[in-house]
């Protein structure tokens, strides 16, 4: 919790500098960056959490790494975080700030879920769904289940709308369960 908190106040802070600078738009591609090289590589987050590693070691490799990719701003907030210690908060600094720039740019994620993968139709009319609930620029995920049978589940926030073939067979199978039907005779 107290790791979430100390990510979301340095997220603030580079968001900031880069708001104040006109480079929000580059920082958040350079976060997206920073987030797939995390997610593809198990040793980049190793070396941010190592505390075998020592400060400069860690600086070299990044600035190794980042030295053509990323900007002044973003690489001098790296090595502020080397510095302060806090390099191993990376990885939640950099979801949190671009939850961050979602909020501010009003966009919303949604996540649907399919049995099969989604036509445009199909896409069209899941967005058109999610219009109602929200009134913004909307990042659909799309994920396949094939266990779905048919339907999609759509996870919008805190909400849900299953609208699965699964969902709808187990709601029947409980209410025929539910009551004892006996055939006329």
């Amino acid at each position: 919790m107290a790791s979430k908190r100390v990510s979301s106040r340095y997220a603030k802070a580079l968001l900031g500098l880069a708001s104040d600078r006109n480079e929000l738009d580059h920082v958040e591609s350079e976060l997206h960056t920073i987030s797939s090289l995390i997610e593809a590589s198990r040793e980049f987050e190793m070396l941010l959490a190592s505390p075998i590693v020592k400060p400069h070691k860690k600086k070299a490799v990044l600035e190794a790494i980042f030295k053509d990719g990323l900007s002044e701003l973003t690489l001098g907030f790296i090595n502020i975080l080397v510095t302060k210690g806090r390099e191993a908060l990376l990885p939640t600094i950099v979801e949190e700030a671009l939850a961050q720039i979602r909020i501010i740019k009003n966009i919303q994620i949604a996540e649907v879920c399919s049995a099969t993968q989604l036509d445009d139709s199909s896409r069209e009319k899941i967005l058109a769904e999610v219009a109602k609930l929200h009134d913004g620029e909307v990042d659909l995920k799309e994920t396949v289940d094939p266990t779905l049978l048919g339907g999609y589940i759509l996870t919008l926030d805190d909400k849900q709308i299953d609208a699965s073939l699964k969902r709808q067979l187990s709601t029947l199978r409980r209410k025929l369960s539910e009551h004892d039907y006996e055939p006329e005779l």
